[in-house]
């Protein structure tokens, strides 16, 4: 390998560990009816399951919508957080990032005075969470070593859908929504702009709140015409465009 090859290597690298919009998490009641449900309307193979939840009393399916995935969560023990969580109602649960500098933001969140609830390391990437009362809704954001974009890369998963499609946007509710977007700009060291907080591709609205705080919507980039439907109680928007902006 030439000391091209080398730079051109470190400059990829580089760039698969910036901040980035990855997943967005629904918890239901029902699994398989709710999968079953996401996959019919978006035109999606079988999911895969992520076994470490297993040890949260959680079962999952993870639907691969393209670089992006579009995970639902349900209880699978008497245990589980998410009755809790449910306790209110179906809805979303959780945003998940990709970050470039788990310390960095780790200094960031106690300067803010945002909660992590949970921090460890796992199959070399550093995987942080950070209070939903703090930030609108459960943040998960991953610090994922060089080389690699998500933890599933090197997984036996589904390939990508026939028809491309990627989590473009999520929409959270907050009581307080221009704070609230100031807040995730500094702790995530993003953009703020007149549409929301902007984490590399993907963009993070704040919007009032109606009938249930945290996520309440997102936007799927793909083909075909512009139409939405509810997934347990979140609003999924597919666009026939790719972009946000």
């Amino acid at each position: 390998m030439s000391a091209l090859d080398l730079v051109q290597l470190d400059l990829v690298q580089l760039d698969l560990v910036q901040l980035d919009l990855v997943q967005a998490t629904i918890a239901t009641h029902d699994l398989a009816a709710t999968a079953a449900l996401a996959r019919r309307e978006l035109g999606l193979p079988q999911g895969f399951p992520d076994p470490e939840l297993d040890a949260w009393g959680i079962k999952n399916e993870v639907l691969t919508l393209g670089r992006t995935y579009l995970e639902i969560v349900a209880p699978a023990s008497e245990t589980s957080p998410l009755h809790r969580f449910l306790a209110s109602g179906e809805g979303g649960y959780v945003v998940a990032l990709r970050v470039p500098d788990t310390a960095g933001l780790t200094a960031r969140a106690e300067k803010e005075g945002v909660r992590i609830t949970h921090q460890q390391d796992f199959q070399g990437a550093t995987i942080t969470q950070l209070h939903p009362r703090d930030l609108g809704v459960l943040v998960e954001a991953d610090e994922i070593p060089p080389g690699k974009e998500w933890h599933y890369d090197d997984w036996e998963t589904p390939g990508s859908p026939g028809t491309p499609l990627d989590l473009l946007a999520v929409d959270i509710a907050v009581d307080r929504p221009e704070e609230t977007a100031k807040l995730w700009a500094r702790l995530f060291g993003a953009e703020e702009t007149a549409e929301g907080v902007r984490v590399g591709d993907g963009l993070v609205r704040f919007v009032p709140v109606a009938d249930r705080r945290g996520l309440v919507a997102a936007d799927l980039g793909g083909a075909g015409e512009a139409r939405e439907f509810t997934l347990a109680g979140v609003t999924l928007r597919l666009n026939s465009v790719k972009e946000t902006t």
